[in-house]
């Protein structure tokens, strides 16, 4: 039996997508009040007519990291455990919500994985825990600038939430650590954040770029990679989960050409987004941050040979095919 929080998230959808398709059962952690219709759009995205017999396999249990006891009565019966769920934002605004949920949560999660016997504990973190890289080259999972606490609430929360699971590992459980780079792919939730509303904004202000660099990678390369580390018994080790390093220019010009939007001509320097921050800021309901505006501009190059050398050659989908899969997603939900 394996057990997955943040199932009725991005990364978590798909996972369970994955594992009800292999036949493994699969029990998966909601709160009370959250809707599990993304998930089921994932499904029927996936399987067609198939999906909504796959998904009803899950049994979903309410429950809330955040809550030790419902996590212990989750985990009666199983024996893997994948831990997904997390508050994704670049923004300043809920500072303690997104730390505390990150560090306590995970605390909860790998205390309760330690008390139950859990064998295996696969852990979703994120490139954002690590540091910046030295001298502008690729960041290795080795290698890196110490970790700075002045980062964006949403990195700091991954970092301290990553201290808690190796914490764990020296008090025995097997555990490996995934950190993506920012994920991509078909998903429901385009008003909300994450890769749909990156195509939304595009969709809708085609004509802007920055100068920043990023690392991408597709959510399917996230979910596999995951499934063979645990399969193959790869503990106690992180692993960067990264397709490609892309200028924003490069991405941004490839999600408007095949949602037949213009390509971007226009550059906005780093004075300018600053400028415009202090000006958007003062009205605006959901702020801009210092953090959002380094992203957009700086370079992160991420290294994926660590993976790729673990899975003896894992082969990335190419960003390119992942784009246009997910424009053809949102232009047919846009017209809905």
């Amino acid at each position: 039996m394996v057990l997955v929080t943040g199932g009725t998230g991005f990364i978590g959808a798909y996972l369970l997508a994955e594992l009800v398709k292999r036949d493994i059962p699969v029990k998966a952690i909601k709160r009370s009040k959250s809707s599990t219709s993304y998930t089921e759009d994932i499904f029927k995205y996936k399987y067609g007519a198939e999906g909504k017999r796959l998904f009803s396999k899950i049994n979903w249990i309410d429950g809330d990291i955040m809550d030790i006891y419902s996590i212990e009565d989750a985990m009666d019966g199983v024996q893997e455990v994948y831990h997904c769920a997390a508050v994704v934002s670049l923004r300043d605004d809920r500072p303690d919500e997104i730390i505390l949920t990150a560090e306590k949560g995970t605390e909860n999660m790998v205390n309760a994985a330690l008390n139950k016997g859990i064998k295996k504990f696969c852990h979703v973190s994120s490139v954002a825990a690590l540091g910046e890289s030295i001298n502008k080259g690729e960041i290795t999972e080795e290698n890196f600038e110490d970790f700075s606490f002045e980062n964006s609430p949403y990195s700091i929360g991954k970092h301290l939430a990553e201290a808690q699971v190796w914490r764990a590992y020296a008090e025995g459980l097997n555990t490996v650590v995934v950190l993506p780079s920012i994920v991509l792919g078909p998903w429901g939730e385009m008003h909300k954040g994450g890769s749909m509303a990156l195509f939304e904004f595009i969709n809708k202000n085609s004509r802007f770029y920055t100068d920043g660099v990023m690392g991408y990678v597709h959510v399917k390369d996230v979910v596999d990679t995951m499934l063979r580390l645990m399969d193959e018994n790869t503990f106690n080790e992180r692993y960067i989960i990264n397709s490609e390093n892309l200028s924003f220019l490069d991405l941004y010009s490839t999600i408007a050409i095949n949602l037949n939007k213009p390509k971007p001509k226009i550059r906005l320097s780093s004075f300018t987004l600053k400028a415009f921050k202090v000006i958007y800021n003062l009205t605006a309901k959901h702020k801009i941050s210092s953090m959002m505006i380094r992203h957009a501009t700086e370079q992160h190059l991420y290294s994926n040979k660590k993976i790729c050398d673990t899975l003896k050659g894992y082969k990335f989908t190419p960003i390119k095919a992942t784009i246009e899969e997910t424009a053809k997603y949102f232009l047919n939900e846009d017209r809905k």
